[in-house]
C-alpha cells in the first residue's frame, strides 16, 4: 500500500512539473512577441503513467490546447502594412515523445489543428503583396502597384476563400487544394474593371497567400484546409518532429 502510494504521489507530480513547463514556456514565448496572455494552455498525458514513460525515455502521448495570442495592429494607419504578434488557437496532439534528450525533444507524430480568422489570412496575403511588389519590375510591378488586397472573406458554400481587392473592384475566389502535404489554390472569377485580370496579377495574389500560410506551417505538412465561417480550419502533421525547430509555427508550440 505504501509503495501504490508513492507511486501516485510520484505521478502527480511528474504531470504537475511537466506541465508547468509546458505553460511557462508557452507563456515566456507570448511574452518575447509581445502579446498578452489572458489564459493558459490545458495540457493532458493520456493514460500511460508517466512515472512508466520517464524511466523508458518517451512520453506516449501529450495533449495540448493553447489560447489565441494573435494580435493584429494597423500601426501607420488603416491603409498601411498591418503587424502580426503572436499565434491563433491551437489544439496540439503529439504520439511517441522522445525526452531521452532534454534539451531536444522529439514528437514521433505531432498534429495540430487550428482556426485561422479572415483578419490573419488578410494580414498575411497583404505583407505577401507587399514583398512582391517590391521584388517585381515593369509591367508586372506596375499591376502589382495597382492591385491593394483590402478583404477576405470565408466563401462556405464553394469551399472558398473571396479575395477583395482594389476598394471592391473585383473579388478573385481561390479554392485550396492541399495535395499530399502541400497546399495550392486555384483561382477563378477573377475581372478588374470589366477586363479580365492579367495572369501575373492573378497569380502574384494566389501565391502570396499560399506562401503566408506555407510560412506559418513550416516543415509540417497540410493534412486538411476546411473552409469555415469567418476562417479555415488548418491541420497540419509531422513525423519526427524536433518541438525546438516548431516555436511560433503551426499554432505555437510550446518547448518543452
Amino acid at each position: 500500500m505504501a509503495i501504490l502510494l508513492i507511486v501516485l504521489v510520484a505521478e502527480f507530480g511528474l504531470r504537475w512539473f511537466i506541465g508547468q513547463q509546458l505553460r511557462d514556456s508557452f507563456n515566456q514565448q507570448a511574452e518575447e512577441s509581445g502579446v498578452t496572455v489572458e489564459e493558459e494552455p490545458t495540457i493532458s498525458f493520456g493514460p500511460t503513467p508517466l512515472v512508466f514513460s520517464i524511466l523508458g525515455g518517451s512520453i506516449n502521448e501529450v495533449n495540448v490546447t493553447t489560447p489565441s495570442t494573435l494580435e493584429i495592429t494597423y500601426p501607420g494607419g488603416d491603409s498601411a502594412l498591418p503587424e502580426i504578434t503572436g499565434q491563433p488557437a491551437a489544439v496540439i496532439d503529439i504520439d511517441d515523445l522522445s525526452i531521452s534528450d532534454p534539451d531536444n525533444p522529439v514528437a514521433g507524430t505531432l498534429t495540430t489543428t487550428t482556426e485561422v480568422p479572415e483578419e490573419f489570412l488578410l494580414a498575411i496575403i497583404q505583407r505577401q503583396m507587399a514583398e512582391q511588389q517590391g521584388d517585381a519590375s515593369g509591367a508586372a510591378g506596375f499591376l502589382q502597384e495597382l492591385v491593394t488586397i483590402t478583404d477576405i472573406t470565408a466563401n462556405v458554400e464553394e469551399s472558398a476563400l473571396d479575395v477583395e481587392f482594389t476598394g471592391g473592384a473585383a473579388v478573385l475566389t481561390l479554392q485550396p487544394v492541399p495535395v499530399d502535404g502541400q497546399l495550392t489554390f486555384e483561382a477563378t472569377n477573377a475581372s478588374l474593371f470589366g477586363f479580365d485580370l492579367p495572369a501575373q496579377v492573378a497569380d502574384g495574389i494566389t501565391q502570396a497567400l499560399q506562401d503566408g500560410v506555407s510560412e506559418q506551417v513550416g516543415q509540417l505538412g497540410v493534412e486538411q484546409f476546411e473552409v469555415i465561417d469567418g476562417g479555415v480550419r488548418i491541420r497540419v502533421v509531422g513525423e519526427n518532429v524536433n518541438l525546438n525547430n516548431l516555436t511560433g509555427q503551426g499554432g505555437q508550440i510550446p518547448a518543452s
